[in-house]
């Protein structure tokens, strides 16, 4: 289920962030609340960091009920070493799953690079059912992540019922 989306018709406006962990070089994550949301605000993704990064990541998308995984590309930072990217497509979507993620939106900076390395790991949470969206900017991708929180909360509330 990959929907690219060059704009959206919801906008969040100006919208800051919590920062929840900095791995210097490599990646700056922040919880956006409203939008059941974690960002991955990504400076490198060649770096030994990477794994320990998303395993992070992942486990404070569980800790915060976050529902979206957002990875940031506009710094344009290159792609995963080929271990790594074997590593997203073993692990990735069956980590992200079991800590709730139900849905990876990319937000692609002017790196043609970077954007081909995204559609690897999308592919990989296709496969294993997660939602999967392309964005230009991060508003869009906050707009995205409120559907998919409402959504989530709607689907929560019938299971209840």
């Amino acid at each position: 289920l990959r929907m690219p989306i060059e704009r959206s018709s919801r906008r969040c406006g100006p919208v800051a962030g919590t920062e929840l962990f900095k791995i210097p070089g490599t990646i700056v994550v922040e919880h956006y609340p409203d939008q059941k949301a974690v960002v991955a605000g990504w400076e490198s993704l060649s770096t030994p960091s990477f794994r320990e990064a998303i395993q992070r990541g992942m486990a404070e998308c569980r800790r915060l009920g976050a529902k979206t995984w957002i990875v940031d590309l506009t710094r344009n930072p290159g792609v995963p070493f080929q271990a790594e990217l074997a590593w997203i497509d073993s692990v990735g979507a069956d980590l992200a799953r079991a800590c709730g993620v139900v849905a990876l939106i990319n937000v692609h900076g002017s790196s043609t690079m970077s954007t081909m390395g995204s559609r690897r790991w999308s592919q990989s949470a296709d496969k294993n059912g997660m939602a999967t969206y392309d964005c230009r900017s991060l508003e869009d991708a906050l707009a995205i992540a409120a559907d998919v929180a409402s959504s989530a909360r709607a689907d929560s509330r019938r299971a209840k019922k």
